[in-house]
């Protein structure tokens, strides 16, 4: 899945405005654990599932983070709703 989140970020990179790439991160993030659930559950192995799951996505979360950091280096803007 780490692999899948920088595909992700490199794909919103390349394909969102500015104003919308910060977004599509959170989007990202949804969409990994859909995939990560299904991968797991397709493997039929329920020995470690919690752990597999923690450890995909954990790393997936950190990829999408910087990935997040990097777009406000480069000026993706930041809406906080309160």
């Amino acid at each position: 899945m780490w692999l899948a989140a920088l595909v992700a970020a490199v794909a919103i990179g390349l394909l969102a405005s500015p104003e919308r790439q910060l977004t599509w991160v959170p989007i990202a993030m949804v969409m990994l654990v859909f995939v990560t659930a299904l991968v797991q559950l397709a493997g039929a192995e329920p020995e470690g599932y919690i752990r597999r799951m923690a450890l995909s996505l954990s790393g997936a979360a950190i990829v999408l983070a910087i990935a997040s950091g990097v777009f406000l280096l480069l000026g993706a803007h930041a809406v906080i709703l309160v």
